[in-house]
This record gives C-alpha cells, structure tokens and sequence, in this order.
C-alpha cells in the first residue's frame, strides 16, 4: 500500500473523514469497478467508512455557469474539474478560503499505480471555519475533514490561499456569483435561433474572456488561478461536457445518491444501489454477501450529525 493509502485508511478508521459522496464512500468502504464503471465489485471485507447524506441535500439551489451545483458536486461530474468546483462550492458560504497546492502522498501513490509519472499533483480544494477549526471539504475526493487530517494524508505543500474577500473583489467571481440563481437553458432548446440559448453561449463565451485576458500585478497567484487553473476546469469543453452528461447520463441515472447516513460495516449487507448488470458480478457479490450473516442492526449516527449541521448554518441562505 502507498503512504496515501495507509493514511486514508487510518483516517477512516479513526472516524476523521466523513464521505458525502456516496460513490466515494463505497469506494472508501472497499468497492471497486471492473472495467466497465458500473460493474460495481464488493470486497471480501469491508473497510469502516462513514457517508452523510445530508451536506449534499441541504446545499442551496444555486447554479455554476447554470449547471446545479448539487449535481456538479458528484464525483462522476466533478474529478479532475477540482478548481472549478471549489470555486461552485464557495458560492454556498460567506467566507471561505481556496487552497491550491500539491499532493505530495498522492502524486507518490499516482506513481506507484501508473507508467505516467508526474513531478507532481496540483489540487484545489475549500476550506471554511468551522466552529475554529480549520475544515476541508474536497470536490474530488467527495469527504469533509479538519485541515491537519488532510495534510496528514496528502502531505500537502507549495501552498497558495485565496481569500473569499481577495475573490469577491474581482469581476470574474462577481460574474459567476451574480448568476447562481440562473439555471442554463434546456438540452431541447439549444439550437442557434433559440433567443435563450444564444444568450447563454454569450455569457459563456463572455466568462471564459474574462478567465483568459485576467491581469493582477498585485497577486500572481490570483492571475495564474483565473487564467490556467480556472480556465482548464470550466472552459467550453467542461460547459459542454458537463450539460451532455447531466442530459444523457446523470439525469437519468441508474440510481439516486441514499438520502439516509451510512457506516459501511453495518450498513453494507443492505446496500443493493449499485447492482451490477454483469451476471458474473452479481454471481461474485452474492456469493460474497452470503458470508455475511449478520442482521441489521441500530447505528449511531450522531458521529457526523453536530459536523454536518454546523456546516450547514454556514450555508448562505
């Protein structure tokens, strides 16, 4: 095992995480996919992971460049977009802080399982005060933590931090943020002659300018994350992207995300949401779920309620 798996683990075992991604939590719980992403395997043994349900569900209605930002935040929308998506996420708090820097127990850990070596692994991810503790809430990676859990994990360092004053104070923020209400026009409507569609590819258009053209003497940092960072993540390829998923795949997915919270290692004999259409696979998972023997059982699950809750006062309203 990497170093980053060794520490994800521990922190799982530890109850330091909390997964509100729920297809993150199974994979923190031990499932994996074959080659197929919906060919959904379970372990012979189960890892201790916890998922909440309700940080997703209590999140406001608001919208990133008119995507919902709810959906946004799922990982199958949101890995590899993580600068974008921190900055969807910030539009739900008051005051926050964007982290950029890199992984250095991850870009180890990408090493080890890949022929593609990288020098390193840049990543963004949201940090809020919560009840004085530093707390990350990762769009990638789909859990919450303190910021010493998450350093202990990835090892964090060439850190950069933009305040949600220093972000506010500029067009491009004040552009996304004056539009969270605006949902994007319908799939059915998106021709050339269609008066809202036009306008919504103009604004669009309009964004990625101002992401482009950024200048800032001042704050290099603040420039190159406008210019590069967001650019990359939310350009016209991720706008269109995003809007054929949610209408093809995501809209009409196979399953919901539970609405209750989870601990893998009561709740996971129980969890029938990501069943396989591979014969072989249900074979394999049946089998593996007839070892189990074990009835349902009450779980405590005030472990992350006080969290959660504290969080979600912070959501603007």
């Amino acid at each position: 095992m990497s170093i980053y798996e060794v520490k994800i683990l521990n922190a799982q075992e530890n109850d330091k995480i909390v997964y509100y991604d729920y297809l993150q939590y199974k994979r923190g719980a031990g499932w994996w996919t074959g080659l197929i992403n919906d060919d959904w395997h379970r372990p012979y043994k189960i890892k201790r992971a916890k998922y909440n349900a309700s940080f997703l569900n209590n999140l406001p209605d608001y919208y990133f460049l008119g995507i919902p930002i709810k959906e946004l935040l799922k990982s199958e929308m949101s890995n590899g977009r993580c600068h974008a998506c921190a900055i969807a996420l910030s539009l739900c708090f008051k005051e926050f802080e964007i982290y950029t820097c890199n992984l250095r127990n991850y870009t180890a850990h990408y090493n080890e399982k890949s022929s593609n070596k990288i020098d390193e692994y840049e990543h963004t991810f949201l940090v809020i005060n919560n009840n004085d503790i530093k707390t990350v809430i990762d769009t990638s990676f789909g859990f919450i933590t303190d910021i010493n859990t998450y350093n202990d994990i990835f090892s964090i360092d060439d850190v950069r931090v933009l305040s949600s004053d220093t972000l506010k104070n500029t067009e491009i923020y004040k552009f996304i943020e004056e539009r969270k209400n605006i949902e994007g026009p319908t799939p059915e409507s998106e021709s050339k002659e269609d008066e809202e569609y036009q306008k919504y590819s103009e604004e669009i258009h309009k964004y990625f300018d101002m992401c482009k053209t950024y200048k800032n003497n001042q704050d290099e940092h603040l420039q190159d994350f406008f210019n590069r960072c967001l650019y990359r993540t939310s350009n016209s390829y991720c706008i269109w992207d995003w809007r054929t998923d949610l209408q093809f795949k995501y809209g009409n997915s196979r399953f919901i995300y539970p609405t209750t919270d989870m601990f893998s290692l009561i709740d996971d004999e129980f969890d029938d949401i990501l069943y396989s259409s591979d014969e072989e696979t249900t074979e394999k998972n049946n089998r593996i779920l007839e070892s189990y023997h074990k009835p349902k059982e009450q779980t405590e699950t005030n472990f992350i309620k006080n969290k959660i809750l504290r969080l979600v006062k912070k959501l603007k309203s």
